[in-house]
């Protein structure tokens, strides 16, 4: 049946966990912890003006879809999410997400580029990331923050959820220092990274 807009679909934590866990089994390599994010991390996700503005948001990489509904709860009924992840093994979860205004992907968010014209999604008003950065090659990780920065709309923001710090790495000579908080009631303990991408005058002439 599919989701009522204004009628926020939920997921028990005990499902969500199931799928992680079944996920681990099936691809352990790909999968960075066996336990769902928490309601303190979803909540500090999704409860942003950011979130409940946006036309379109982004999230790479899912998983059993705890932020995605976190996201859906609070977004506009007009407004758009795409969710890129890369372990099939999700595929599941994510279809069980009924909401018109979500389209899940199974692919490689390095393909951000290619996917947004594939479902002709536009220049997203939030990107939110997953993705672990400190176990992508350096190469890969210095490539996917590029194409966010690319894809993202000036004044949009980027969120990433991360245990070590390395997204800052990447993400800082493109968008500036971060702000963070730290969610220590999660497994394991997590970091969130916030950026707002700067309109620069060179910026502008492209676009135009």
């Amino acid at each position: 049946m599919p989701l009522s807009i204004g009628q926020p679909q939920t997921t028990s934590f005990a499902k969500r966990a199931f799928h992680v866990f079944k996920a681990w089994m099936k691809q352990p390599t790909q999968v960075a912890t066996i336990c769902p994010s928490s309601p303190f991390l979803m909540e500090n996700i999704a409860d942003r003006d950011c979130v409940r503005n946006a036309s379109s948001v982004v999230e790479l990489g899912p998983g059993a879809g705890g932020t995605t509904l976190a996201l859906l709860a609070q977004m506009r009924p007009d407004g758009r999410l795409l969710a890129i992840e890369k372990t099939d093994a999700f595929r599941e979860a994510l279809d069980d997400i009924a909401d018109p205004r979500f389209t899940p992907h199974i692919g490689d968010a390095t393909d951000l580029i290619t996917l947004l014209e594939q479902h002709q999604f536009g220049r997203p008003d939030v990107i939110v990331s997953g993705v672990p950065f400190s176990a992508i090659p350096p190469a890969v990780a210095k490539n996917l923050v590029q194409a966010i920065h690319q894809v993202l709309k000036p004044g949009g923001e980027f969120i990433a959820y991360q245990v070590r710090s390395d997204v800052e790495r990447f993400a800082r000579p493109l968008f500036g220092p971060a702000e963070t908080e730290k969610i220590a009631i999660n497994i394991p303990p997590l970091t969130v990274f916030t950026w707002r991408k700067i309109q620069s005058p060179s910026m502008t002439r492209d676009i135009a």
